[in-house]
Order: C-alpha cells, then structure tokens, then sequence
C-alpha cells in the first residue's frame, strides 16, 4: 500500500507541475503586459517600462515562471514564490492584494457550497438507488429511473433559474420568504441563515448530480446481490433489510466514492453557473471575472487551487478504496 500511495502521489505532484506551466504559459500569451494596470493613470511609456522591468515581465516566460516558483519580486510589500512560506499565488493587478488572500476569502463559500450539495445528493442517491435495487423493474424502480433522466437532461442554468422563480419569487409574492434569491452569510455567525442564503443552490448541484449517482448506486447494488455472499447471507435467514444497507451496500460503495470524490473536486474549482444564478462570491465567479478582466495572476491562482482540489481529492478517494480493499488489511 505503502508503494501504491508514492505512485498516485508522485502523479499528483507531476500533473500539477504540468497544469502549472500550461497556465503560465497560455496565460502570457493570452494577455497583455499588466504593467500598464499597475502604473499610474497618466504615466509615460517610460514609466510603464519601468514597472516592466522591475516585475521581470520582460524576460522569457520560462523565467518568469522561475520567479514565480521560487521568490519572485515583492509587490507592494508582498513577497511571491509558490515555493515561498506561506506559499504565494502571484499579486492581483486589478484588486490590488495577494492572490492567495483573494483565493482563502472566496474558499469558503464554494467549500460551504460543495460539501453541502454533495452530502445531500449522496444521501438521496443511495437511499433511492437501493429501493431501485430491491425493486427492480417495479415501478418505483421506472419512476426514479425517469426523474434521473429528467434531472440529467436539464441543464444546471435552467434549473437554478426556475428553482430561484418558483422557490424565491412565487413564495415572496405569496408573503413567504423561506428561501433568500442570493448572498452568502458565514457558517461560523448564523448557521441557520448559512443554510437557508444556500438552500437554492444546493438544490440547483442536486438536481444536476443526482440521477447519475442514483443510477450508479442501482447498477452497482445489482451487480453485487448476485454474489455467492448475499445468497449465503439469505440462507442463513438474515433479514432483506440487512442485506441491502449493510451487506449489500457497503461492498458497493467504492465507484460511488470514487465518483463522489471526482464530482466534489470538480465543484471546488469553482460551480460557475450555481455561483453567478445566487450571487455566491466564490472561487469560480472571482476566475471568470478575472479572466474577462484579463487579470491573468488570478487566473493563475485560481487554476492551481482548482487543480490542487482535485489531486488532493482524488488522493484522498484512492487512499479510501485502498483501505476498504480487504486485500491491503492483510
């Protein structure tokens, strides 16, 4: 186990070096000098070249990336280098502050937002795959078959939008204002309004993530029941109901972990449509306003921590398959 672990993080470290030097590179190519953001209003050309030179942008990219990697210039007093402690993400041109600064600021919304909607799918796809499973061709089984189709087939920015008109307008025009349209409030200074400002968008990834799990927890329960150890456990009198969410269940968990991993990760990079339909200032609405604003350190950053999210995920996901593989207890 000990060697499978230095291999999957030997890849990580190898294909975030890579996402790394393709967004440098893209990046540069991409948009314009920055210097002329950072100068001031009226300054001459002279004065742009000045700032040029001072932040190293008139040299090679393969050098620039040096700099960015280990301790590049200070900008206004902040020290860069990704390889610097604690580990810097560049400076932003058009905020004026340290990119990792702007990225811990908005980490939180999309944590909140992620890990809220994956609980809740988890939760509904399990519960509704096994009756899938234990139903199978009844028609409960071809009713939750047709609302996964339905919730697959509908894209997430129309769902989020009649989610917000029916959940927020029609309620509001009615006097009841369960559900605010937009906004984030903290978890740490009111729970309950932590999940109400977040209850529209967790519905929004729900509806979008939950029919292709509910379909992989039925294909994976089917597959499993018709192992030799469920028949045993059948004969042996033990209860349906204990073969289905202990036996059953727990033998079939691992391609739903891995999935759930995947599509958490891919959530952390940023749930673009979700974020900008709720006003929920996360990581992914900062990288597409920074991108449009061609403020390419963000981009940069942005892209890393989408890319550090996932790797270390899916790190965290092979390390979960590995230790519930009986065969690396022994």
């Amino acid at each position: 186990m000990a060697k499978q672990f230095s291999t999957v993080l030997l890849r990580s470290i190898s294909t975030l070096v890579i996402v790394l030097i393709v967004a440098f590179f893209i990046t540069r190519i991409a948009y314009r000098n920055p210097a002329a953001m950072l100068a001031p209003r009226n300054a001459t050309q002279e004065g742009i070249d000045a700032v040029t030179r001072a932040l190293r942008l008139d040299e090679p990219w393969y050098l620039q990336l040096w700099y960015y990697l280990f301790r590049g210039p200070d900008i206004q007093g902040a020290p860069m280098g990704l390889m610097h402690w604690p580990p810097a993400l560049g400076y932003s041109f058009r905020k004026q502050a340290p990119v990792t600064d702007l990225i811990l600021a908005k980490a939180p919304v999309t944590l909140s937002l992620a890990l809220g909607a994956l609980v809740i799918w988890m939760t509904i796809a399990i519960l509704s795959g096994v009756v899938a499973a234990r139903w199978q061709g009844r028609l409960i089984d071809h009713v939750l078959a047709f609302l996964a189709y339905v919730g697959l087939s509908v894209p997430t920015f129309l769902s989020g939008i009649l989610i917000s008109y029916f959940l927020f307008f029609q309620l509001s025009n009615q006097g009841i204002f369960w559900f605010p349209s937009s906004g984030y409030v903290p978890l740490s200074e009111d729970p309950l309004q932590w999940a109400r400002h977040l209850a529209l968008p967790w519905a929004t990834l729900v509806i979008a993530e939950i029919g292709i799990f509910q379909r992989i927890v039925r294909a994976s329960m089917l597959d499993v029941l018709g192992h030799d150890f469920i028949r045993t456990a059948r004969a042996k009198g033990v209860p349906e109901r204990r073969i289905y969410f202990s036996h059953a269940l727990k033998s079939a968990l691992n391609p739903i972990l891995t999935l759930g991993g995947l599509e958490l990760a891919a959530i952390m990079g940023g749930a673009i449509v979700t974020e900008t339909i709720f006003g929920l200032d996360g990581v992914g609405r900062m990288a597409i306003a920074a991108a449009l604003e061609g403020d390419f350190p963000v981009v940069i950053g942005t892209t890393i921590f989408a890319a550090s999210a996932f790797i270390i995920t899916t790190l965290a996901v092979d390390l979960v398959a590995q230790w519930r593989d009986p065969a690396n207890r022994n």
